[in-house]
């Protein structure tokens, strides 16, 4: 039992020692939400096969969503106009990248950790976004195949 308490002891400290780094991280989060406007963002992400991505990618470090929140995000700017490959890049920088996430990196990992996770989120998403604008299947080319019937 006493292994227990130890146990949530120590769960408490972390969260007590990183709860200003959180509190730091939803403040700027919240002013990135006031400032940044998703129609403007949309409107940048839907032409070229290597800026898209870039801008993509740039746009979601600092977005605070998690994996799970950016799907339909990712979704409605393909649904607005974005390409593939951007809609791919920003999914893939924003949970990897977000202001919150980076505030606790640095409450729980050390700065060149946390410097370099954001890092590698953005030459992840960027090299993903490319490959797929370049390699991926241009699927509005094809056209569907009539559903055949068993009687006909």
């Amino acid at each position: 039992m006493a292994i227990i308490y130890e146990i949530l002891k120590a769960s408490w400290q972390i969260y007590l020692d990183s709860a200003i780094y959180m509190l730091f991280g939803f403040f700027v989060a919240g002013i990135l939400y006031v400032f940044f406007k998703a129609d403007k963002i949309k409107q940048y992400l839907g032409t070229g096969k290597i800026k898209s991505v870039i801008l993509a990618a740039l746009f979601g470090i600092p977005i605070p969503l998690c994996s799970c929140g950016v799907v339909p995000v990712a979704t409605s700017l393909k649904k607005q106009g974005a390409n593939d490959g951007a809609a791919l890049s920003f999914m893939i920088a924003t949970p990897e990248s977000g202001v919150d996430s980076i505030a606790i990196s640095w409450a729980m990992l050390d700065p060149i950790m946390t410097l370099l996770r954001p890092v590698a989120g953005f030459i992840t998403a960027i090299s993903t976004g490319i490959a797929q604008n370049f390699l991926g299947n241009d699927k509005t080319n094809i056209k569907p195949e009539p559903i055949k019937t068993a009687g006909g």
